[in-house]
């Protein structure tokens, strides 16, 4: 069978950060292998990987060209392309960004329970998209995406796809840690994986969630190597949650 590398050695035999080497495994662009839960490499499967798909990259066979217009039909025959609902959703909010950018306005970027299903790689679910972004991008582009308001959401029934902005505004350096995900031609942004486990943690400890408990651990296990320790213990510390964070880390070393 070989030699089985982890995470961090994989990223450095590749030249890429342990958070990549996450994202390409899970979306199925890196040949590895899941393990007691973590991803484990092949040299011979990442020498293979080098010599025929490096070049590629970030681009994916048969993936439908996004629309330079959107209108609502537009949007409804793109999304109808892709497979599976978390990448129809992630699709969506590239568009939704590719938008907001040509018109001048910051990237809206995905927190809350669909942030988790995304680093969850689905395990969590969630029915609506939760972002950070100023109302004035949504109320003037998604009325012509064929979406209706109804109190704070912005509904398309026909696509299942419901979005509200709770916050306007990130933490001051939440944005500098975002994951950019590249999906069908469009590029969305995802609230860091240290802020969302610390958002997890903050429901837990203070709402007295035990499914907010339940997912912090998760990722926290799933993805440990990757993790910058540093930043999430000053996170977890402004947060006033590091206790709980310090008995998960226990747990899961």
């Amino acid at each position: 069978m070989g030699e089985l590398w982890d995470v961090k050695v994989a990223a450095s035999y590749l030249g890429l950060s342990t958070r990549t080497v996450y994202q390409f495994a899970r979306d199925g662009r890196l040949p590895g292998i899941r393990v007691g839960g973590r991803w484990r490499f092949r040299r011979s499967d990442l020498d293979r990987w080098l010599e025929s798909n490096a070049s590629r990259v970030g681009r994916t066979s048969g993936t439908p060209t996004p629309p330079s217009a959107i209108d609502a039909a537009g949007l409804g025959e793109f999304l109808a392309r892709l497979p599976g609902t978390l990448e129809k959703r992630l699709a969506f909010m590239g568009l939704l960004t590719q938008a907001c950018v040509s018109r001048g306005w910051q990237p809206p970027v995905i927190v809350g329970g669909q942030a988790v299903e995304f680093y969850s790689a689905g395990g969590y679910a969630t029915v609506d998209i939760d972002l950070v972004s100023a109302s004035e991008p949504l109320e003037e582009i998604l009325p012509g995406w064929g979406f209706e308001r109804h109190g704070r959401h912005w509904v398309r029934a026909d696509l299942g796809l419901i979005v509200e902005a709770p916050g306007s505004r990130l933490a001051p350096g939440q944005r500098d840690r975002l994951t950019q995900v590249e999906v069908a031609g469009t590029s969305a942004y995802v609230l860091g994986l240290e802020d969302v486990i610390v958002d997890r943690l903050g429901a837990c400890v203070h709402w007295s969630s035990s499914n907010d408990c339940r997912w912090a651990a998760v990722l926290l296990g799933a993805h440990i190597a990757a993790l910058d320790l540093d930043y999430l213990r000053a996170q977890a510390g402004e947060a006033e949650v590091a206790a709980r964070l310090d008995q998960m880390l226990e747990e899961t070393v």
